[in-house]
């Protein structure tokens, strides 16, 4: 019996799973839903076709078609990522497996050969054929035979896609009939379905620091041949059995133990494939838009600060008292000129005021100026009339006074 488990687990260590096409595939009305990235294989070898699954509604949408044969895939939350173990291309198989990136997009980055720690340019895999794969933050946990790899996936570190810690799985029995398991970050222990004898299609839990395989009591899944895929959705378990007759068939099982396992959806049979999800947490990047629309507000801020401006102007009005007695120093430069030459008339008087009306037309021809200047030669005119009458009244007074002291002389 030993040795048919064997056997049977060599085989089974080849499988994987896939969702079938969106065209095929059968719904069934069932909670707790989650997004999956599928690796679809329906014939040895690359290519492998690459479609979004949605549980439990079974709908899916092709993201691309890989030129890799791609299995043990494991979702990055923090990068956002997918990693997954690529055992060839079209051309045929790798010597070493490598790691491949891909983007939510669909893009796929080679990232070369999955070499052990310390190794720059490895050639060879220890993961070659690995059919099962989890991420846990930088860790990506990759199942090959009775073994348990740990891979870093920092971009940061000098070991970037090498394997730094190898655990051997035990019992046996139970770990080579894992084809594919979940990380559970609630115990930080991976979820899976063994199809082995022992296992006999039941749910098992692996320790990654201790490499202990154990049964998980009352949860169990259809008999069903390799299960490739297994995602963990909240309080439910999706598995997918590869090959259920002519058909790969996926099952949702409460992990309460609640009720037994049940259809959600079906296609046609696979020779092998993997899942990474549940990609429920995708979604919230789309929340970004909204601190664009709270940014029009920020806008509506520097409005505001123009106000703002605007008040420096408020102040620059005191300023304006002063500018008050520059324009009395202007007004005399340009019009009061002729008004204050007015007030003075006494000084025409003068000698020098015949001299001021003579300029006057001189300079400017205007009525004014001419206006001026006979105005002061009319004034200038009667004070010579007035000084010419003073001049004959103090002349006869001078000469009547002359007269009569002549006369009081003569009379003494």
């Amino acid at each position: 019996m030993a040795g048919v488990a064997a056997a049977v687990s060599a085989l089974l260590a080849a499988t994987g799973w896939l969702a079938p096409p969106a065209s095929r595939v059968r719904v069934a009305q069932e909670p707790d839903g989650c997004k999956v990235l599928q690796a679809e294989n329906e014939r040895p070898g690359a290519p492998t076709t690459l479609r979004l699954l949605a549980l439990p509604g079974g709908g899916t949408k092709r993201v691309t078609r890989a030129g890799y044969w791609i299995n043990a895939m494991g979702y990055s939350t923090e990068q956002g990522v997918v990693y997954g173990v690529a055992d060839g291309t079209r051309t045929g198989r790798y010597h070493g497996a490598h790691a491949v990136r891909i983007d939510d997009d669909g893009k796929i980055t080679d990232l070369g050969v999955i070499g052990r720690a310390g190794r720059p340019h490895p050639v060879w895999s220890q993961v070659t054929g690995a059919t099962a794969g989890a991420i846990d933050g930088d860790r990506w946990y990759v199942r090959q035979g009775s073994d348990l790899y740990t891979v870093d996936i920092d971009p940061a570190s000098a070991d970037y896609v090498r394997v730094v810690h190898r655990t051997a799985l035990r019992p046996v029995s139970l770990a080579t009939g894992v084809d594919d398991f979940a990380f559970d970050p609630a115990d930080g222990l991976l979820y899976g379905v063994s199809a082995t004898s022992r296992g006999d299609s039941s749910v098992v839990r692996i320790d990654p620091a201790s490499g202990k395989v154990a049964v998980v009591p009352g949860l169990r899944f259809p008999h069903g041949g390799a299960y490739g895929s297994v995602v963990l959705a909240p309080g439910t378990i999706y598995a997918t059995a590869n090959h259920d007759g002519q058909r790969s068939v996926t099952y949702r099982l409460p992990r309460d133990g609640s009720h037994p396992a049940n259809e959600v959806a079906s296609g046609p049979p696979l020779v092998s494939g993997d899942a990474a999800g549940c990609l429920a947490e995708a979604p919230p990047p789309p929340p970004p838009p909204p601190p664009p629309s709270s940014t029009p507000p920020p806008p509506s801020s520097p409005p505001p600060p123009s106000t703002a401006p605007s008040s420096p102007p408020a102040t620059q009005p005191p300023e304006p008292p002063p500018p008050p007695q520059p324009p009395p120093v202007e007004q005399p430069v340009v019009l009061p000129p002729p008004d204050p030459v007015p007030a003075p008339p006494p000084s025409p008087v003068v000698t020098p005021a015949p001299s001021a009306p003579e300029p006057p037309p001189t300079t400017t021809s205007r009525a004014r100026p001419v206006k001026e200047a006979e105005t002061v030669v009319r004034d200038t005119g009667v004070r010579t009339e007035e000084k010419r009458r003073w001049g004959m009244t103090a002349l006869i007074l001078v000469l009547g006074g002359g007269a009569a002291a002549a006369h009081g002389r003569r009379h003494r």
